[in-house]
């Protein structure tokens, strides 16, 4: 079993709470930035869970985010930011990130 780290990827507005939560943040200005910053954890292979902030994450380049996809490390988990108009769709990653932990999808009740 792989033992690695857990790093957040975000914009300035989150970067302090996950500071706060003693996650090594990362900070980026745009999309691309992440992209950059993403290619450099790829290349240390020693993280093995990624949080990155959903609006960067949605940015990302298509080949950055199928690669991402196509690997097994890093687990990549995009963190929404708050939206006070609409149901939170949390457990929709959660489910995600199961089936492809496990290669079975799952529900959660």
């Amino acid at each position: 079993m792989k033992v690695g780290r857990l790093v957040a990827i975000s914009g300035p507005g989150l970067s302090a709470g996950f500071a706060l939560a003693g996650v090594p943040v990362l900070e980026a200005t745009d999309s691309l930035d992440a992209a950059r910053q993403i290619d450099h954890l790829l290349d240390e292979a020693n993280t093995s869970v990624l949080l990155i902030d959903e609006p960067l994450f949605r940015g990302l380049p298509e080949e950055v985010r199928r690669n991402l996809h196509r690997a097994a490390f890093p687990v990549v988990i995009p963190v929404p930011g708050p939206d006070w108009t609409k149901e939170s769709t949390a457990h929709e990653y959660i489910v995600e990130i199961l089936r492809r932990a496990i290669g079975y999808r799952v529900r959660l009740q």
